[in-house]
């Protein structure tokens, strides 16, 4: 009776998770439901079967991810701001689901199958979007590029969520199914390749410029981790790619000369520079406790000229390390430096530890991969604070780490893993 209410809980968490996962490469509303249904049966799985998540070798992540929640806290809270702008951080308790069901053999394929799934089907959609300018189930549409296509946001409702989104994810994929094998076999690891192939194609519709140039850097990462051999050969090939989408995607040559000459500029109130310095004043007048979540829209017009025609807000400072050290103050900054330090850290000794073409090994590896993604993408946005890809990131992370699950310090056998 106990062992068939244990496995009733563990399928509904994993159902969930698996719906969440799934949907969110389209819809916030339902893959965070989703997700919060899978957690309440997490969190009865924990009581009724006396599963404590945080026996393993990733308490230096949850601690340092606690001091993070205890400083926002504290920033909201000094500055006067309302709690319920803390609701996004909910969102760490996907790690120790991810981490609870990534363990299982039994879920790891699948969960990388849908995500895959979505993957692809989204990336379908972007396509059509780009070349025709439908946005079903939406209420506006696309933006028109210069040369008659439009920047496909996908089920999002910005495109550069989108782009992003889909550079982290495609990066997984492909570093995951690469990784896992000597050469690409099985359908399962040419479905998961397929799906971070589409995700290329899909950040490239987005028009999205950074998370397109994050694409070549990751892929060279990846390759970095297979060999030498494997560097030389993806460079030539991400040469010869790079020509051919500048040479037939025109807008994003028209994009990346616009960023040259009005971003790197500073004097445009658009541009990354100009918002970037904005925000280095912000800093520099709250340097310990910043201004508090929420409140950055609110303060950085205060540093506004009209009469220089500077008019244009900005609810973030389109870098998320600038982003946290501007809301959260300089200390709430090295705390999130701190954060991606640890989970770094531990994903290398996680390579390093794994036997090759291993679970572990690959997981790690494409989980690392994807993080250098999403910290690329954050360069000039605050990714962090979007919570689409956030929620991703948080898959990524989870699927990375699993191997640190042991309660007694060690990795887990391996025989039972496939290669």
């Amino acid at each position: 009776m106990g062992a068939n209410r244990s496995n009733f809980f563990n399928n509904a968490v994993f159902f969930f998770f698996a719906l969440f996962l799934f949907s969110s490469t389209f819809s916030i509303a339902l893959s965070q439901i989703s997700f919060g249904i899978s957690l309440c049966f997490f969190i009865i799985l924990c009581f009724v079967t006396r599963y404590n998540p945080f026996a393993c070798r990733l308490l230096c992540v949850y601690s340092v991810v606690g001091l993070y929640l205890v400083w926002i806290v504290v920033s909201t809270l000094v500055n006067g701001a309302p709690l319920i702008n803390l609701k996004e951080e909910w969102l760490f308790f996907i790690i120790p689901v991810g981490l609870f069901l990534f363990k299982q053999q039994k879920f790891r394929g699948l969960l990388v199958t849908l995500l895959a799934s979505g993957v692809v089907l989204i990336s379908i959609y972007g396509v059509i979007q780009h070349f025709t300018g439908v946005n079903w189930f939406k209420d506006y549409n696309p933006v028109a590029a210069h040369d008659g296509t439009f920047y496909a946001p996908g089920g999002f409702r910005h495109n550069l969520t989108y782009g992003n989104y889909l550079a982290v994810a495609a990066l997984f994929l492909i570093s995951l199914a690469i990784l896992k094998a000597k050469k690409i076999s099985g359908a399962l690891n040419w479905f998961v390749l397929m799906g971070g192939v589409a995700g290329l194609i899909g950040t490239v519709m987005s028009y999205s410029r950074t998370a397109v140039a994050a694409l070549p850097l990751g892929l060279l990462a990846m390759s970095a981790l297979k060999g030498k051999r494997w560097v030389m050969a993806a460079s030539a090939l991400l040469i010869i790619a790079a020509t051919l989408t500048f040479f037939f995607v025109g807008e994003l040559a028209f994009k990346y000369e616009l960023a040259f000459k009005r971003d790197l500029a500073g004097e445009h109130d658009s541009s990354r520079l100009f918002i970037w310095q904005k925000s280095l004043e912000i800093i520099k007048d709250h340097p310990i406790f910043g201004v508090g979540q929420g409140n950055f829209e609110t303060v950085y017009a205060l540093y506004l000229d009209p009469s220089q025609n500077e008019t244009k807000t900005r609810p973030h400072a389109h870098n998320d390390f600038l982003n946290f050290a501007a809301v959260l103050g300089i200390p709430g900054a090295l705390i999130f430096i701190t954060i991606w330090i640890v989970v770094f850290f531990r994903l290398h000794q996680i390579w390093h530890k794994s036997e090759s073409f291993s679970d572990r090994e690959a997981f790690s590896g494409a989980a690392a991969v994807a993080g250098l993604t999403f910290i690329l993408t954050s360069m000039t946005e605050a990714t962090f604070a979007d919570e689409e890809v956030r929620q991703l990131l948080m898959v990524v992370w989870s699927a990375g780490l699993w191997p640190m699950m042991s309660p007694t310090g060690e990795f887990e056998p391996a025989q039972n893993e496939s290669a």
